[in-house]
């Protein structure tokens, strides 16, 4: 042990070690020699000490303490101390505090001294090796003897070495301010066995400062060894027969418990016999976890139990094992936790334990059983009253029911079954996340599904009317509803899984503007397609002229309109022209217009004139195609080359073949008309004669100004207008009359 002695005195190693007869224990020997201390950045956190301090050899640094204590300057004092076992947050306040402690402690016992502490940068030599540190003093207390131990450390971020108190005197301070200055006694008295129906802790189990205690118990538990791990728990209040037989059952129990509170390392862990100090814990216990429960607080705590004649060790207190079993009930792993072996929960993936994802598995079956189980006589059930209706399309929707229902039934069962695997809370709410997206899914899948049968329904009723665009429109509504449904779905969902959909929205809308730039001819097509849909220009089927493509039209989808052309090749028109353009559709016309305008020479008569018109008129109203409320037969004047008659009449047919037919024995019947009155068409040309013109034909010419005067005597002359007599002789007579 090296005590004050004089500076820079060399002396042999068998001087400077001494053992102290402690009054209950046996104290180990201090090495001669301590390795070098190397630290990134001593206590950090801490703050620049409001003076300078030297602190480059033991007596300079003991000696500035021991200055602090004398001025009061608590803070200050902090400075010396090694304080990496106190939380970073916690060390300028507690060093605080440790520094006022250790000052009381020394003038309580009046040791104030520096004298005889090296004052050399290395520190004492030892067999011509730097012992890199000093025992400053030394006292007697209810645990043995204790040592305030200096230390040589290297911080690298500065290059430097500081002489500063170790950790491990700064664990014991509190204790020592406890015992010696409060007066106060160890929570728990000496004794010789601790767990007497245990017997004597084995050497093999190391229990000498709390972090021995924690990472041995897990070691043992990892093992599935809960007879030995049982030996590191205060069974106090346990019979000593009963010992034996429930101590494994809650070793094994608060291992669980462990597992949930605290899964990582306990590297944070004070690893110094005494602990290390900590607000709101008495000086000889030390908290392992804590938890918040609903609105109280689980603390694990490990105790300080003295033992007669050997070292103190550490154990769970008598309280946390008093716990235990209500802690598992809330926290542990059920009746997989008791009897499953350890392995079972040392793998883990994600924080899910082996036994987690294999109870996953089971859990994803069972509820897909479940969900199928449910949805069958949920659908029997509605089936059956569907059945009582006299409508169709509730059928339908029963059979439609079939896959949602399964999957919400599927998350429903998982989620009942997944709470049995006692999960941590952050896989438990992304699992029951997951199965509530489940649900939201299936129920947006059955409004796809709706969707469908009432796109279903609606076809049916419009193809019963006949009415070929509403067939067509359905299918473009379903296009654009099902986007705007799934958008909608997706929404709700990730609302509801915990996505900030007010920060998503408000993105999209500026996404969306820049979408809407970029794609504005695709929304106007699809708004094209709106359009159509509402204002029905045509139909499926209907012979249109647009953009000045005349064809059928085959398809109408969201971006463009198909027609077929009498080429038979199919042209596609943007949705957007076709609702901003002319559309001629020859659909809905129920007769077609003939009009035609015939050229006679000009040599023929005007009696000549007359006569084909009178025969003309008088055809036209003879004719049973011929729509008989509108049609005309004039003289339209003189030409470059001929006397030109109109004729206009509407061919009572919508059959475009037909009609070409009709046309094509009028004309030839108004050739025949032509040909009785002598005339003869001209042609749309200029010709010079050399020899003498043709002269039309006299003896026909006699005859039809013979047979003008025979009718316009007779008052049967069908110019300007057609006579009613006639009329009535000409049209053919119906069946009925």
């Amino acid at each position: 042990m090296l005590h004050a002695r004089p500076r820079t005195a060399y002396i042999p190693t068998a001087l400077l070690v001494l053992t102290l007869a402690a009054p209950r224990w046996t104290m180990a020997a201090p090495p001669a020699h301590l390795p070098d201390k190397e630290e990134q950045k001593l206590n950090d956190g801490l703050g620049e000490p409001a003076e300078k301090l030297d602190r480059s050899t033991p007596f300079k640094t003991w000696s500035a303490f021991l200055a602090t204590c004398r001025s009061g300057k608590k803070s200050l004092g902090a400075h010396f101390f090694n304080l990496g076992e106190i939380r970073r947050e916690e060390r300028k306040t507690k060093g605080a505090v440790l520094a006022h402690d250790l000052c009381q402690v020394l003038k309580k016992l009046e040791l104030m001294s520096a004298e005889g502490i090296d004052d050399t940068a290395l520190g004492p030599i030892v067999d011509d090796r730097p012992a890199n540190y000093v025992i400053a003093t030394s006292f007697k207390t209810p645990l043995g003897t204790g040592e305030v131990w200096i230390r040589r450390f290297k911080e690298i971020s500065t290059d430097s070495h500081h002489w500063m108190l170790t950790r491990r005197t700064v664990s014991e301070i509190e204790s020592w301010h406890q015992m010696l200055v409060k007066k106060r006694e160890l929570t728990r008295k000496p004794v010789e066995v601790v767990n007497a129906g245990l017997g004597p802790l084995p050497e093999r189990i190391k229990a000498r400062t709390p972090r021995h205690t924690a990472t041995q118990f897990t070691s043992l538990a990892r093992k599935g060894a809960y007879d030995d791990a049982a030996r590191l728990l205060d069974l106090a209040d346990l019979p000593g027969g009963e010992q034996a037989r429930k101590g494994p059952r809650l070793a094994r129990r608060l291992a669980m418990i462990l597992k949930r509170l605290h899964p990582g390392s306990f590297n944070r862990i004070s690893n110094d016999p005494m602990g290390s100090p900590e607000s709101g814990v008495p000086f000889d216990e030390e908290m392992l976890a804590r938890s918040p429960l609903g609105k109280s607080e689980i603390q694990i705590r490990l105790g300080l139990y003295p033992r007669t004649g050997k070292q103190a060790i550490w154990l769970f207190t008598k309280e946390t094992v008093e716990d235990v079993d209500a802690l598992y009930d809330n926290l542990g792993y059920g009746w997989a936790g008791d009897h499953l072996p350890a392995f079972f929960f040392d793998w883990e993936l994600w924080h899910i334990q082996l036994w987690q994802w294999l109870g996953i598995l089971v859990a994803l079956v069972l509820g897909y059983i479940f969900g199928l189980i449910c949805s069958f006589i949920l659908r029997k059930l509605l089936l059956r009253l569907a059945r009582l209706t006299r409508w169709e399309w509730d059928d339908d929707v029963v059979v439609a029911m079939r896959g949602p229902l399964i999957g919400a039934f599927w998350a429903v069962g998982f989620v009942v079954l997944i709470a049995l695997a006692a999960l941590a809370p952050k896989p438990l709410g992304f699992l029951q996340g997951a199965a509530k997206l489940v649900v939201i899914l299936s129920l947006g899948w059955f409004l796809m599904r709706l969707m469908d049968v009432a796109g279903s329904q609606l076809q049916a009723m419009f193809k019963n009317r006949g009415d070929d665009m509403g067939m067509a429109m359905v299918p473009v509504a379903r296009k654009i509803l099902k986007p705007i449904l799934i958008v909608i779905i997706l929404i709700v969902a990730l609302q509801n899984i915990g996505v900030n959909v007010s920060g998503l929205l408000a993105g999209l809308g500026i996404g969306g503007l820049a979408f809407a730039l970029a794609a504005k001819d695709t929304l106007a097509n699809v708004f094209g397609s709106v359009a159509i849909a509402f204002d029905r220009p045509f139909k499926v089927g209907d012979f249109v002229k647009l953009e000045g493509e005349t064809g059928t039209v085959e398809d109408v989808g969201l971006r463009t309109t198909r027609i077929r052309t009498l080429d038979r090749t199919v042209i596609s028109i943007p949705n957007a022209k076709v609702a901003d353009t002319k559309i001629e559709n020859y659909a809905p016309r129920d007769r077609i217009r003939l009009l035609a305008t015939f050229g006679v020479q000009y040599d023929t008569s005007l009696d000549q004139v007359r006569y084909i018109m009178d025969e003309m008129k008088r055809y036209l109203v003879a004719h049973p195609k011929v729509w008989q409320e509108t049609h005309r037969v004039r003289f339209i004047g003189y030409g470059a080359s001929s006397l030109d008659i109109d004729m206009f009449c509407f061919i009572d047919t919508t059959d475009f073949n037909e009609f070409t037919a009709v046309r094509e024995q009028m004309y030839l019947d108004f050739g025949e008309i032509f040909s009785r009155a002598g005339a003869e068409f001209a042609y749309p040309s200029q010709t010079v004669y050399v020899g003498k013109d043709s002269q039309a034909d006299a003896k026909k010419a006699k005859q039809a100004s013979a047979a003008v005067a025979e009718r316009l005597e007779a008052g049967q002359l069908c110019i300007p207008e057609i006579p009613d007599s006639v009329r009535e002789s000409l049209q053919p007579k119906s069946e009925a009359s």
